[in-house]
């Protein structure tokens, strides 16, 4: 089976390919490790969604996850797949807990989900036969197992009898060629125990909290550990982040201009801003919608298309030429920095790409600030966007591309599409 993306895009980049064997360590603060709780977790339900197994230990909170408050509040457009997959015998969910007599009508009758008595050598032995009996039914399946949460487990035992468990469990899991994801809380540790476990992993998916002007900024930053070899790719970049739904958003790799723009006063004292060296000029959303369906009004559709694709262009060439010159980028990682340094400046968030350069075919999803603003139409609006994109990918590649937005917010979608084309 092959291993696939895990959908949140930095991650996906930061990675390359999620390779068998791999050990995705998730690390926060006490501030942040829910929010790492939760992106661990939507990790693992895009792999599921994807086909892969689970099995999964939780110690935070005993039957958190076969109660209704699951349901309800925690990724729950991702609990009908949960089910599913406990269904099919893909999901198993070890419960610790430390009453033995506790009844498994606890978990509401749920398939898959097994009371583990909270013990060192219980929980080695239980993790690896849920392991075993998961790889005999889905034998051409790789399986993830979630540890929830390991700090716990060190406070309940001592630190160096858990780290000889997981040097155990995650020895077994790398040799079968599965996936180990773990979450921690570093803030109730040594700085050794927290360094042996990064030593453990691959990947360290770490989150914290920064206070700018007594205002707190949570971050996280993917680090390669010295498990991993040479990666031609930028990591170790902190990138703000916002949780919603099911959905884990970032927001640009740039935005310390973007702290620059909100307390811009110098700026706007000195009558001009500049972002990577090019002046701006900061106008309303509604005067540039205005001003674009005056100009389709006066000079009819067909001539106003081809003026605003050129313009597009122009603009798109530009902006690659801004970020590649800062940044150094090249190919997919400069397409989507590109991308992401436009909608900075506020024409809309980037909500996902999908194929490559490459490929020769790529899809890339927005909430396009001009559509928000333009009122309802029966065709796609994003002429500028189209020719933006046209010019990012021509600039790049050296080639021709055709463009094509395919759904728009005035249409009643819920974002706008664009397919791009190599010729």
């Amino acid at each position: 089976m092959e291993i696939k993306e895990t959908r949140i895009p930095f991650i996906d980049f930061s990675l390359g390919e999620l390779s068998e064997g791999q050990v995705l360590l998730f690390t926060a603060d006490s501030s942040t490790l829910n929010d790492a709780l939760l992106l661990s977790m939507l990790v693992t339900f895009n792999l599921i969604d994807q086909g892969m197994a689970c099995v999964a230990i939780q110690t935070d909170e005993p039957y958190f996850l076969a109660s209704k408050k699951f349901k309800h509040v925690f990724l729950p457009d991702k609990f009908p797949l949960l089910i599913k997959a406990m269904d099919e015998g893909r999901f198993t969910y070890l419960d610790l807990t430390s009453d033995k007599s506790q009844s498994d009508k606890t978990t509401e009758d749920l398939s898959g989900v097994k009371l583990v008595r909270n013990d060192i050598d219980r929980i080695l032995y239980e993790a690896s036969q849920a392991i075993d009996r998961t790889k005999r039914k889905f034998p051409d399946t790789k399986i993830i197992f979630l540890y929830h949460n390991i700090s716990s487990t060190i406070v309940d035992f001592d630190s160096k009898a858990v780290l000889k468990m997981l040097k155990k469990l995650i020895a077994n899991i790398k040799q079968d060629g599965n996936i180990f994801i773990g979450v921690m809380n570093r803030d109730i540790h040594e700085p050794e125990i927290t360094n042996t476990l990064k030593h453990f992993s691959n990947y360290a998916v770490e989150f914290g909290l920064e206070l700018k002007d007594n205002s707190p900024r949570p971050y996280f930053q993917v680090s390669k550990t010295p498990m991993v070899g040479f990666v031609k790719r930028i990591l170790h970049k902190k990138l703000a982040y916002h949780i919603s739904g099911n959905k884990f958003e970032t927001f640009s790799p740039i935005s310390f201009y973007l702290d620059e723009l909100e307390n811009g006063q110098v700026f706007y004292q000195k009558g001009e801003v500049s972002i990577l060296g090019t002046k701006n000029l900061v106008l309303p959303i509604y005067f540039l919608v205005n001003l674009l369906k005056s100009l389709e009004r006066n000079l009819g559709y067909e001539t106003y298309r081809k003026v605003v694709l050129e313009l597009g262009a122009d603009s798109g060439t530009k902006n690659v030429r801004a970020v590649e010159s800062e940044f150094k980028l090249k190919e997919d990682r400069l397409l989507l920095s590109t991308i992401s340094y436009v909608g900075a400046r506020g024409y809309g968030k980037l909500l996902g790409i999908e194929g490559t350069l490459e490929s020769g075919k790529i899809k890339i999803r927005i909430r396009s600030s001009l559509a928000e603003f333009w009122g309802k139409s029966n065709q796609p609006v994003d002429v500028l966007y189209e020719g933006g994109f046209l010019g990012v990918v021509k600039e790049i590649t050296g080639r021709k591309w055709i463009c094509k937005e395919t759904k728009c917010m005035v249409m009643g979608d819920d974002y706008c599409e664009f397919e791009l084309t190599r010729m």
